[in-house]
């Protein structure tokens, strides 16, 4: 198994967000990395930077603000994007995970959101930029929920959104107590055995590439077979991948595939290769198919809506009555004010067993 270095995103606790006491209407706030920042300005202008940001700020419904977008997310097929085509025609503000100071400051933003960064390079930016420099941290949806959540406040307060995110959390947390409630009365060693591969981490994987929390088996408590790699093998920045001879000895009895690597894996799983010969799950046909886990950053509402389909193929006695298209939109309308399941299956092809498309 290949070992990857281990990256820790800490929590940091922040304090509440205060107006200024002598009327100014300004707003001082702590962000993720502890930084005081004071907007001296009612804020109307902004610009998102790094993986994650600009998907925060459309879970808010306030693609308003936004002044530029980076360059590359133009062409980029993620669902945010989809409910928001207009954000394609915004100036750019350089290229992803970078931006550019002269385009920066063109945009004329109020504040600046920041993502996958250090304190010091939010600094830097701001000394640089003269613009204010809001850090947050993406969090995952697994292991550090809470710090999405308070991300997502942090933004919310900037912005005056508050009600929105408060209404998104209140969501995401009912649906999972729903899911956690429907599969707790199956114990983890008897629920199915299942493997997810094809994770794509900046571009398509092979089966080997996996996530040893993916969080819609935790979320309907699956017993993923990845789940026993070591903590301190698994790297949520780059990935974690196995050795397709693992994959055999644990040959698990259902697989699913991010369908962004589909091009790649599915010669992996064809007829004739040692995986398909001594894996059960696809002599059987127990191989389907979920919209993509990562694309500049965690897919949360993709998440959200793997979840019900896989929990569907795995449990369908808890979820025969659960009508798949009707919660999938139910879930892109929460997370984005609109469904792009028709969009999102255009380009990758909707949710579906795959055991026919192998060649």
């Amino acid at each position: 198994m290949s070992i990857w270095v281990v990256t820790v995103i800490a929590v940091i606790g922040c304090a509440p967000e205060r107006r200024d006491s002598s009327g100014s209407g300004q707003l001082v706030i702590e962000d993720m990395h502890g930084r005081e920042i004071t907007l001296t300005n009612k804020v109307e202008r902004v610009v998102c930077m790094r993986a994650g940001a600009l998907r925060m700020l459309a879970y808010l419904d306030a693609v308003e603000y936004v002044a530029g977008i980076e360059e590359p997310e133009r062409q980029a097929d993620r669902p945010y994007l989809m409910a928001n085509p207009q954000l394609r025609e915004l100036p750019s503000v350089g290229p992803l995970m970078g931006g550019d100071s002269e385009l920066l400051v063109a945009a004329d933003p109020d504040v600046i959101f920041m993502t996958f960064t250090t304190a010091g390079q939010a600094d830097e930016l701001q000394n640089r930029t003269g613009i204010p420099v809001v850090a947050l941290e993406y969090g995952d949806f697994s292991l550090h929920r809470d710090t999405f959540f308070e991300s997502l406040k942090k933004m919310a307060s900037v912005l005056g959104k508050e009600d929105r995110a408060d209404e998104l959390i209140a969501y995401i947390r009912s649906s999972l107590e729903e899911l956690n409630e429907r599969t707790s009365g199956h114990s983890e060693a008897d629920s199915p055995r299942v493997y997810v591969g094809g994770v794509s981490y900046s571009g398509t994987r092979g089966i080997a590439s996996t996530e040893p929390f993916y969080p819609p088996f935790r979320f309907i408590n699956a017993q993923n077979v990845a789940g026993e790699i070591d903590e301190r093998l698994v790297n949520p920045i780059q990935g974690t991948f196995i050795d397709r001879e693992q994959l055999i000895m644990w040959d698990p009895e259902v697989v699913f595939v991010d369908l962004a690597s589909w091009s790649v894996t599915r010669g992996e799983l064809s007829p004739g290769t040692p995986l398909y010969e001594s894996m059960s799950a696809l002599r059987n046909g127990e191989v389907y198919g979920v919209l993509p886990y990562n694309n500049y950053a965690a897919n949360y509402e993709n998440i959200l809506a793997n979840t019900w389909y896989v929990a569907g193929v795995l449990y369908p006695d808890l979820f025969g009555e659960v009508d798949i298209r009707d919660k999938v939109d139910e879930v892109y309308e929460r997370f984005l004010g609109v469904s792009v399941y028709d969009e999102l299956k255009e380009v990758w092809g909707g949710y579906r067993q795959l055991d026919r498309e192998l060649p």
